[in-house]
């Protein structure tokens, strides 16, 4: 089930959708998970607290407004950890360009077929399916430029 809302940190609003265990903001996926005190987006670490109306991240105080989440949905750090890279991800291992995707979404896909290839210093690199599934979602587009840790694909 996919939730929808806004948030508003420092004055600039963004797009959030959360679908299972995927978070997309303004249309870019992200893996992102907490680890204690700290949340990994992109594999980056950051020190994030919520308090009341306002995020600290990493020391620096940003004002903060979540509006259209459904409380029930889990606000709050029980929400936020249900928000990470599922096994299912395929992520880019490097920053790099998309040449070629070599699966549709709802395809039968093995743990090691080849989901797309990445390519990054002048090298092709296959990414590979984590686990056996079924292709949920597609990220990118051949010719699309990707960063290191995006979410490419999805596989339940």
């Amino acid at each position: 089930m996919s939730s929808t809302f806004s948030i508003t940190l420092g004055g600039k609003t963004y797009a959030v959708t959360v679908n299972g265990e995927s978070v997309t903001v303004d249309g870019r996926p992200f893996v992102a998970r907490v680890d204690g005190d700290k949340v990994l987006v992109d594999n980056v670490a950051y020190e994030v607290q919520i308090e009341g109306d306002r995020a600290v991240v990493g020391g620096i105080a940003h004002s903060l407004k979540v509006e259209g989440l459904d409380q029930k949905g889990g606000a709050g750090k029980e929400g936020v950890q249900r928000v990470v890279a599922h096994e299912g991800a395929v992520t880019a291992i490097m920053p790099g360009k998309i040449i070629r995707i070599l699966v549709e979404i709802g395809e039968q896909v093995s743990e090691g077929d080849v989901i797309c290839i990445l390519e990054a210093m002048k090298m092709e690199n296959e990414l590979r399916a984590p686990k056996t599934g079924r292709i949920e979602a597609l990220y990118v587009e051949p010719g699309q430029d990707v960063e290191m840790g995006s979410v490419l694909a999805e596989i339940t």
